[in-house]
């Protein structure tokens, strides 16, 4: 395979990888899994980031990040009003096994 040959599978590669929702992305030193979906209405979402145990905090600023990238895709804007997200009391926060679970709703321009 030729040089150009190569970039071009590497770029399909990557264009792929991009695809189906879902970001992996690191904070405070650890990468976290992080998947936005939309809820009930299109501008509400949900946000699953795992794993939790690699940090509580870090997990919540993917989580914010990927909530982010959701609302720039779907309205181009990154407003958000959290009902469950990174304002919220760390105690509250609702976690099952690995997986934290952040709820927001995105305010279009």
């Amino acid at each position: 395979m030729n040089g150009l040959g190569r970039i071009t599978v590497v770029a399909l590669g990557l264009a792929v990888a991009g695809c189906g929702g879902r970001t992996e992305i690191a904070f405070q030193g650890e990468v976290y899994r992080a998947r936005a979906a939309q809820a009930d209405a299109r501008e509400a979402f949900t946000v699953s980031v795992r794993p939790v145990e690699a940090g509580l905090e870090g997990a919540v600023l993917a989580g914010a990040h990927e909530g982010k990238r959701y609302c720039i895709e779907n309205f181009g804007s990154s407003r958000i009003v959290w009902d469950i997200g990174p304002e919220t009391d760390p105690a509250a926060l609702p976690l099952e096994g690995s997986t934290l679970t952040l709820q927001g709703t995105c305010e279009p321009w």
